[in-house]
């Protein structure tokens, strides 16, 4: 019995002195790195990204914001843009030349994206995936780059994956309400009601609030006019905006006829958007 403890202890200590070993090493440096772009994320203005059986999805740049111009134009998800452009940091340990690129499946890409802007344009072909090491092949220029796969992961899968899911942009903010059965309007950073309910300051600014930052679990493009309950929202830079209840129940669906979009959430959203907050009956 000591002396099976006396050998493993023998093991152990062997294990222990190995590894550190392998981290001490004299001589030992990092494993280099070839960057795949020289791009900067801030100079590109444009992204195509063509897709086996999708239409191309056109981004482009304006001002501080991403807008998909095809194949319809809508507000982009912000998360979504800047994944697609994290590809530009990407970094691969291990490169081959680009020949004979059937190996890889870089023959026929099952994905192409461009990123382009005044310093020029770079495409990047996505190819297999090496499943020992769970990186995938990136064809761009002369050279195929092994990256994490994470890139391939952040691609559209439908037509409609980069598009927007808040109901409303960043600079509209509602200060005023016209909603079936009552009207709430905001002045001086106070709401009231139209019925002169005197509901909670506080839950009907949250209320408010949920409609400014209302994040749909989908969002469709739709090119037939929308039928269904009118609602109208008046911002704050003087805009407004007609918006259509198309259904309440099993989904809860509004639709920008401005936009061409339609966002569909959960029923209970409805219920909380579509019924602003009252004053509790035991305060009356």
């Amino acid at each position: 019995m000591k002396g099976k403890i006396l050998v493993n202890a023998v093991l152990l200590a062997l294990v222990a002195g190995l590894a550190l070993w392998m981290t001490l090493r004299p001589g030992s440096t990092p494993v280099a790195t070839q960057a795949v772009s020289q791009l900067k994320a801030a100079d590109v203005t444009s992204i195509r990204i063509a897709r086996n059986g999708l239409p191309e999805i056109v981004l482009e740049r304006e001002g501080r914001h991403w807008i998909q111009t095809a194949p319809f134009r809508a507000r982009t998800d912000a998360t979504q843009a800047g994944r697609l452009l994290d590809l530009l940091a990407a970094q691969a340990a291990v490169t081959f030349p680009a020949e004979d690129l059937a190996r890889f499946e870089l023959d026929k890409p099952f994905a192409k994206v461009t990123m382009g802007g005044q310093l020029g344009n770079q495409e990047f072909a996505f190819g297999m995936m090496n499943s020992m090491t769970n990186e995938q092949y990136v064809l761009s220029g002369n050279t195929v780059y092994l990256v994490p796969a994470i890139f391939a992961y952040g691609l559209p899968t439908s037509a409609d994956s980069l598009t927007t899911h808040m109901l409303l942009a960043e600079d509209e903010v509602p200060v005023r309400f016209e909603l079936p059965g009552v009207t709430l309007a905001a002045k001086d950073g106070k709401w009231t009601r139209s019925d002169d309910d005197k509901a909670s300051q506080d839950d009907l600014a949250r209320w408010a609030e949920e409609w400014r930052f209302a994040s749909s679990l989908a969002t469709q493009a739709t090119t037939s006019a929308p039928k269904g309950e009118r609602l109208r929202i008046e911002l704050a830079n003087g805009r407004t905006l007609d918006l259509v209840v198309v259904k309440r129940a099993p989904e809860f669906i509004v639709a920008r006829p401005d936009e061409q979009l339609q966002f569909v959430f959960g029923a209970d959203k409805a219920a909380r958007l579509l019924s602003p907050p009252t004053e509790p009956a035991g305060d009356r």
